[in-house]
């Protein structure tokens, strides 16, 4: 269209559509490696002990300057270090995908809030080892009822969300915290307003 407009404001329209649609297949190419780089038979070889606390201050770095166009508050607890044993960049990209989702469909002046729990409070009881969660909580639309399952679903996307996406983050996060031997919970607030993403460590040893 592009090259056969004679109409400088066609030809720029045209323009720009070329490079929305050269983003979103570079996001989706993106994505399909970080799924195909999510291999359970060589992920344990690269585990170690990470600070999941110092792993999402740095994701949120990353992201501050997209929350700040929106002028959305970021801001993180000041809880205690929380150890888990894992791979730091499967990690960082399930951090990542998270976090930017939240960014994304919170609009302007809301605000996306972290925090994370070291409940060890079964220990003095049955010696179990502590329960990690990491909580993200925005201040979006959230999603429909019956939809909160099929997000998690590789190349699926809510049709009104109003956001390009390749349908495939969400499916990664679920995918890498399996492997960790962690689960991804999505639950709406009960105001209505907002939607809240759990990654549980269960029996976490430190």
């Amino acid at each position: 269209v592009a090259l056969r407009s004679k109409d400088e404001s066609e030809r720029h329209s045209a323009l720009e559509k070329v490079l929305l649609g050269v983003d979103r297949a570079t996001r989706l190419v993106e994505q399909l490696l970080a799924l195909a780089r999510v291999d359970p038979d060589t992920a344990a070889a690269n585990y170690k002990q990470l600070d999941l606390h110092g792993s999402v201050a740095m994701v949120m770095r990353d992201l501050e300057p997209i929350a700040h166009v929106k002028q959305m508050e970021l801001s993180l607890d000041e809880s205690t270090a929380c150890n888990i044993l894992g791979d730091e960049a499967q990690l960082s990209l399930l951090l990542r995908n998270l976090l930017d989702n939240a960014i994304r469909y919170t609009p302007e002046g809301g605000c996306v809030s972290v925090s994370l729990n070291n409940r060890s409070e079964d220990n003095a009881l049955g010696g179990n080892a502590p329960e990690v969660m990491l909580t993200i909580s925005d201040t979006g639309p959230g999603i429909a009822e019956n939809e909160l399952e099929r997000v998690l679903q590789r190349f699926y996307r809510v049709a009104s969300n109003g956001q390009d996406g390749s349908g495939l983050g969400l499916s990664i996060v679920s995918r890498i915290a399996e492997l960790h031997g962690a689960r991804l919970e999505l639950t709406n607030k009960s105001s209505g307003h907002g939607l809240i993403a759990r990654v549980i460590w269960p029996n976490v040893s430190t």
